[in-house]
């Protein structure tokens, strides 16, 4: 028997505990509302293209039906006029083509949220509880029947409804009455945030629940201090996935003091990752941040890592010949992130991202999380390996991806498979960049 397990109703962001939107939370995201200018001008676009598509039935239609009507037998009157099949052409054509316009033009609002006047004037219709596309039926029939029945007063009949309404909005989001009858919103994609843009929306979303629930706090800091009571320092006694892990240095065993001791953890101001150093650290500094992992050996090669050339770079990229082996202790190389600090790769290679799992072919290498709020870096993104003594990169199936660029080219990195890092090169995983330094 197969059990299924439903997740409940959605929970929907941005309402308040009645349900109703909270506009500061769209604004947060950074949509803007439609200005009503642009508003009237998408209507005058799209009122401009039905009666082009009518105007062979204006020139030619109407009047042979006017003048039939006069007629004793106005039937018999329009079916003996000359080129009476043109007259009927004129018509029925415009009729049809009006009517495929006006329902792609529903089609597109309910499945998109834009129209022929919205797409040339730059704004986009959501729904105004779930910020995502309309429903086909309030969203876009409802507001287009309101829409239209405002006609039936002219002149008067849309300015009040299409162009005052929205002046009445007490949230100032600039909602008219056909708005509100649809629970619709328009916004502004020229100078606001494309509610349409997947990725956008969803690192816009993430940035403000995480603005939201994190708290700032300050740390305290695990160095030793110059000087201080010897209760309130801590040692590193284990080296775990996410860092080190702390004991009270009173409580350490007995005979560890001299090994614990050189193994202090340094002490990193506001740097993205975290890191160990093996030795004891000196007083915050402006020196860059060097990433070594002194607690365990590393294997001088990774045995899972493919050894021909042919699984780097493609040689349309540019030829490459693996270089002379090295030996593990020959390797060096750094990465100089884009927040500033450097990052010294370790012979066992590095793993790079918000919370990453050294496991399989990366077992050996150091796990180096990085803080990212819009959370574009997958938990593990990106392995960093010596390949017959070439750095290569290794994108571990990451939701955002990662490249690289060299000489003004982007390479896309195809997941699982190694690509040869040069000195110059910039490296691209999720919306951080990382400048590759070799020798």
């Amino acid at each position: 028997m197969i059990w299924e397990i439903e997740d409940g109703p959605r929970v929907i962001e941005g309402l308040d505990h009645r349900g109703r939107p909270r506009p500061e939370y769209a604004a947060a995201l950074g949509l803007v509302p439609a200005p009503i200018g642009r508003r009237m001008l998408a209507t005058v676009i799209e009122a401009l293209a039905v009666g082009l598509l009518q105007l062979p039935m204006l020139i030619f239609g109407l009047p042979a039906i006017l003048s039939a009507v006069g007629q004793p037998d106005p039937v018999a009157a329009f079916l003996a006029r000359p080129g009476v099949g043109w007259v009927i052409a004129s018509l029925v054509v415009p009729y049809a083509a009006t009517t495929v316009f006006l329902l792609v033009q529903l089609i597109l609002l309910g499945r998109r949220g834009v129209t022929l006047g919205k797409a040339f004037v730059g704004i986009r219709m959501v729904n105004v509880k779930t910020l995502e596309r309309p429903t086909f039926w309030r969203g876009a029939v409802v507001r287009y029947l309101i829409q239209v029945a405002s006609f039936a007063l002219p002149l008067l009949g849309p300015l009040l409804v299409i162009a005052l309404s929205p002046l009445f909005d007490s949230q100032r989001r600039r909602r008219g009455w056909p708005d509100r009858a649809a629970a619709t919103y328009l916004v502004d994609i020229r100078r606001g945030l494309n509610p349409y843009d997947a990725k956008r929306m969803r690192i816009a979303r993430k940035t403000v629940a995480t603005d939201l629930r994190d708290e700032k706090t300050s740390l305290p800091s695990l160095a030793t201090p110059a000087s201080g009571p010897a209760t309130d320092v801590y040692i590193p006694v284990a080296r775990k996935s996410g860092g080190v892990v702390g004991a009270p240095k009173d409580r350490r065993p007995a005979g560890a003091a001299d090994a614990a001791d050189d193994h202090r953890a340094a002490p990193i101001q506001g740097a993205p990752f975290a890191v160990e150093s093996p030795a004891e650290a000196p007083a915050p500094s402006r020196e860059p941040v060097v990433v070594a992992d002194a607690a365990s050996p590393r294997p001088s090669a990774m045995p899972s890592a493919p050894a021909s050339a042919e699984t780097l770079l493609p040689a349309a990229q540019g030829a490459w010949s693996p270089p002379e082996l090295m030996t593990a202790a020959e390797r060096s190389g750094s990465l100089q992130l884009d927040s500033g600090d450097e990052l010294t790769i370790p012979a066992g290679g590095a793993v790079l991202g918000r919370a990453p799992s050294t496991t399989g072919a990366d077992a050996g290498a150091l796990a180096v999380p990085i803080v990212d709020p819009t959370k574009s870096i997958s938990k593990t993104h990106l392995a960093l390996r010596w390949v017959e003594g070439a750095l290569a990169a290794v994108d571990l199936g990451s939701t955002n991806g990662s490249a690289i660029i060299r000489d003004g080219r982007e390479i896309d990195l195809a997941p699982g498979s190694p690509a040869e890092l040069r000195s110059g090169d910039t490296l691209r995983f999720g919306d951080r960049h990382a400048s590759v330094r070799l020798p």
